[in-house]
């Protein structure tokens, strides 16, 4: 991957795309057993981190088990360590399923399809196989003239004869548990790696004592791992497929430019919303039913709730919006605003730390931070409050439909009161009763004809510079 960061911890649908293949596990198996080892401790984390999202905190915890290859010596080697950690002897268990951990696009439906066909056809270890566009890179499955499986050659102890075969490995598993432990202690390192494989386990060349097979399916796709940053830009754009096709089939969501936008595995829709070519829902998000995002909006971790619109080049972040409100275009909400419903937030207001309630509106050009805005008031163009004083913010409170008018300044901590009135151009210092009005104009001088001696005097001194 050419980086220092693990290959499991880059991220698909803003998930570590280690995640995919647990949580495919975590619903067909009884148990799940992690094996790390490269940055162990930070894959281990961020497992945790989104199966306690997912799953809970209870069923997570009490369903995984991590342990630790210290050191790499093949996959065989890290089934070993898991065996040997506390997973052996359970006696509950009739099978072991087994994956690598770089497969984000593995389905429930194709590992049922390796589980069902090994039962069926009363297998001791079998692996799953498909036939590969481009095998490259990939474990060739070895089959004599009847078409019987012989054994899996990795592509670097393979000969020129077996490089050609299209048959791989997919790094799918499946062994009755009992056979596991029994065979996994005698496999050896013997290959050009020194690395004890897991494929050994399987083959009638590797272990004719065993029933063993290579189950083909017709899933190339779910079976791509990830070995370089293109094949993972691949897999980003068929997982974020998979998810947009989901939310239009099971909730209606309709997508202007179905390629053109990024939706996280981590937000919520509940309902149909209407998403616009560039859109970016990240994190935590919630959309409620009925919420049409125009284009090029960015949400995370938000909230917003039924029939609002959120309008062109607005950003949310860490924000709530009500019901059947209305933001944008190019608003910005940051992280603590929360808004009420029927609440207008108009073109290039910035809120932060914000509470507007029911049918409050800013419509146009107003800065809004640390405040509590009631109920039907309206913030006139041009209006700041002023938090900071270069040391500590203060908050400012607003009554129920009070009215501030445009180009005004409010230094915190200040308080207007209900139906109060704040002219426009006003700095407020004091806090404003209920039902009075606060002007702070200073009088308006009008100097006759002093516009034309002005620009009388502006004409001599371009002529004098041209004349140069």
């Amino acid at each position: 991957m050419k980086s220092a960061r693990s290959k499991l911890l880059f991220e698909v649908n803003e998930e570590p795309l280690c995640f995919a293949p647990y949580r495919t596990l975590f619903h067909l198996c009884e148990k799940v057993l992690v094996v790390v080892g490269h940055k162990g401790p930070e894959v281990k984390e961020r497992i945790l981190e989104r199966a306690l999202e997912v799953f809970g905190a209870e069923e997570s915890t009490s369903k995984t088990l991590f342990y630790t290859q210290e050191a790499q010596n093949g996959t065989g080697h890290a089934v070993k360590v898991a065996l040997e950690g506390g997973a052996k002897n359970t006696g509950s268990y009739d099978y072991c399923v087994v994956l690598n951990g770089d497969l984000p696009l593995i389905t429930e439906e194709t590992l049922n399809s390796l589980v069902e066909k090994a039962k069926i056809q009363e297998l001791d270890a079998a692996c799953l196989s498909y036939h590969a566009a481009n095998p490259q890179g990939l474990g060739r499955i070895e089959r004599d003239s009847k078409g019987i499986f012989r054994k899996i050659v990795e592509e670097k102890d393979a000969d020129s004869n077996q490089k050609q075969i299209t048959e791989v490995n997919s790094g799918v598993y499946i062994f009755k548990l009992k056979v596991l432990e029994e065979h996994i202690t005698k496999l050896t390192s013997d290959n050009s790696q020194n690395e004890i494989y897991l494929t050994d386990m399987l083959g009638a060349v590797a272990q004719p004592s065993l029933r063993t097979g290579a189950v083909v399916v017709d899933a190339e796709e779910d079976l791509l791992g990830v070995n370089n940053t293109y094949e993972l830009s691949k897999i980003r754009k068929i997982s974020q497929d998979r998810l947009k096709k989901a939310l239009c089939v099971e909730n209606g969501v309709v997508f202007e430019d179905i390629d053109k936008c990024f939706i996280s595995a981590r937000c919520e829709f509940r309902g149909n919303a209407e998403v616009g070519m560039g859109c970016r829902i990240e994190g935590h998000s919630i959309i409620g039913d009925g919420v049409f995002l125009d284009g090029h909006v960015k949400v995370k971790n938000s909230e917003i709730h039924e029939k609002a619109q959120i309008l062109w080049s607005s950003v949310l972040e860490n924000a709530k919006v009500g019901a059947e409100s209305k933001v944008g275009p190019m608003a910005h909400l940051r992280p603590g605003s929360d808004l009420g419903k029927k609440v207008k937030v108009g073109n290039f207001v910035e809120i932060k730390k914000t509470v507007m309630h029911d049918g409050s509106k800013a419509s146009h050009l107003s800065y809004l931070g640390d405040a509590d805005i009631g109920e039907e008031s309206n913030i006139g163009a041009g209006t700041i409050t002023c938090n900071y004083d270069g040391f500590n913010k203060f908050k400012t409170k607003i009554g129920k439909r009070a009215f501030v008018g445009s180009d005004s300044q409010l230094v915190a901590p200040v308080e207007v009161g209900d139906d109060a009135y704040v002219g426009s151009g006003t700095t407020v210092t004091e806090d404003v009763p209920n039902g009075a009005l606060a002007i702070s104009r200073p009088d308006m001088v009008i100097k006759e004809g002093y516009a034309q001696k002005l620009n009388a005097k502006r004409k001599a001194i371009k002529e004098k510079s041209q004349a140069k």
